[in-house]
This record gives C-alpha cells, sequence and structure tokens, in this order.
C-alpha cells in the first residue's frame, strides 16, 4: 500500500486503497474527500471532509477512500499515551461488547416456557 507523504502527518490516499494507519493513539482528520474506516471493533465509520475520529490503536485501524474515483487527503496528529484517552478507549470497547451481549440475550427466549 503505497502513499504519497506531503508532510510528516498528512498524506494522500489514492482512490481504491486502503491503508492501515500505524501504531499509537492519535486523531485522524479528512482534509479533502471522504473516507471509510474501520476500527477494531469491527465497526464501520464513514467521515467527509473536516470530520475527526479519535483512535486508541492506530495499528487496528484501516483507512480506505469512500468513491472509488477519488482519493482523500488524510492527516494524522499521534497523541501521547495518556491514562484518561486510553481508558476511554478500553471502557468503549468493553461497554460496546457488554451492550451486544445483553442484545444478543435479549433476543433469546429466557427461563421456562
Amino acid at each position: 500500500m503505497n502513499t504519497q507523504t506531503m508532510s510528516p502527518s498528512t498524506w494522500s490516499l489514492p482512490a481504491g486503497r486502503a491503508q492501515r494507519l500505524g501504531a499509537g493513539i492519535g486523531e485522524l482528520t479528512v482534509l479533502e474527500g471522504r473516507v471509510w474506516v474501520t476500527g477494531r471493533d469491527g465497526e464501520d465509520h464513514v467521515l467527509s471532509r473536516g470530520e475527526r475520529m479519535r483512535i486508541a490503536d492506530a495499528g487496528q485501524v484501516v483507512v480506505e477512500s469512500w468513491e472509488r474515483s477519488r482519493g482523500a487527503v488524510l492527516r494524522w496528529q499521534p497523541r501521547r499515551q495518556g491514562l484518561p484517552f486510553v481508558l476511554r478507549g478500553l471502557l468503549g470497547g468493553f461497554f460496546a461488547a457488554f451492550a451486544r451481549r445483553a442484545a444478543s440475550s435479549a433476543s433469546r427466549p429466557q427461563g421456562c416456557m
């Protein structure tokens, strides 16, 4: 996956290409175009120009241009691994898994019939 580097934290994502963000935590900002972001939780997010997304584990995130005919320009802003940011990511993943399990249990019959 070859991307063109425009500066240390800004790059062009060509149309039709998928790219892992790398490692660490930070914030992804879409400067031009629209992207499809698949996170470590398996959920997909679509971000348009000017939208941002905080990411707790960039190594588990894949970004792809939403439009087949047009790429995107992105900025990755690494953040220090402060405890509050890491905890938010971990707790968010825990509560998302808890909610999925609760929804799954609610859809099955419970108790005696």
